[in-house]
């Protein structure tokens, strides 16, 4: 595949430990994951020459419940994969202008909800309240997403900033960070490379790190991860889960402490006021 992901790894590192059949259909799957993707298991056995009992082991030692998850895996990295002519020719017509972005947005926050990991997001809440000074890093699609949540936290009265591209100039800011500091990266499919140097960056400096981004299988993995399912149904990215789930962080922050959180909106409504931010009637 082209990407390299925890799934491949496994893949590749787990060899030793696999049957003979096991290594055969590993082989099989990182040779031909394209057609896997939407091969029954029937329709794998046949074609890989291994029995469908062997399949469901495979998929249940690579840390699966079964085939469907195994499948499902593999499918979200065919599309992660895709190049934006490739999204575009797959996108089917839908009856309404909304009909296809809303079925798809509606089932990427079921699934946000159905797999919620309640211990890492208040492994993520300690991590954030904890930090001297916040660095948000999104680029191209993410851009909007690291404004956002760096918005919130300031409007919280934390120390945070953003970095909407990777550049040297952020290497310097990250290396400039004082050590109790937190980066988050946001990252999903096609993931950028740039993100995934800097997300490397921060560990060997051993600041605290956060990564949020679509399955742990991303190659953004922080000391803390937060998944929000990002499936598009477009060339474009589609980002409601994601921005949930950011928006759920900055409800939970803003609760942790009541009384700093209330000061630091006073102090924000004043300076509004003071300078006439918002139009009045």
């Amino acid at each position: 595949m082209k990407s390299e992901t925890d799934l491949l790894r496994r893949l590749t590192d787990g060899a030793r430990a696999f049957s003979a059949n096991q290594r055969s259909l590993a082989k099989y799957v990182q040779t031909h994951y394209q057609t896997v993707a939407f091969s029954t298991v029937s329709d794998l056995a046949k074609q890989s020459g291994v029995s469908q009992a062997t399949i469901v082991r495979f998929a249940k030692a690579l840390g699966f419940k079964g085939y469907p998850g195994f499948q499902k895996e593999v499918r979200r990295l065919v599309r992660a994969d895709l190049k934006g002519t490739e999204r575009f020719k797959l996108s089917p017509a839908a009856a309404s202008p909304l009909d296809l972005v809303l079925a798809k947005e509606m089932e990427n926050l079921g699934a946000l909800r159905d797999a919620f990991d309640a211990h890492a997001f208040r492994a993520a809440l300690k991590s954030l309240r904890s930090a001297s000074e916040v660095l948000i890093v999104g680029a191209r699609a993410t851009a909007p997403l690291a404004t956002h949540m760096a918005f919130g936290l300031a409007k919280l009265g934390m120390r945070a900033a953003r970095a909407l591209a990777v550049t040297s100039d952020t290497y310097d800011q990250t290396n400039r960070l004082d050590r109790r500091a937190c980066v988050v990266v946001i990252g999903f499919p096609r993931y950028l490379r740039e993100l995934v140097e800097l997300l490397d960056f921060a560990k060997s400096a051993k600041l605290a790190t956060l990564a949020i981004t679509d399955s742990a299988f991303s190659p953004l993995r922080g000391d803390v991860s937060l998944y929000a399912p990002a499936e598009s149904a477009s060339f474009m990215a589609f980002h409601s889960a994601p921005l949930v789930l950011i928006n759920a962080l900055l409800h939970e922050l803003s609760f942790a402490d009541r009384g700093a959180t209330v000061a630091a909106l006073d102090r924000f409504e004043a300076v509004a006021d003071h300078r006439n931010f918002f139009h009045k009637e």
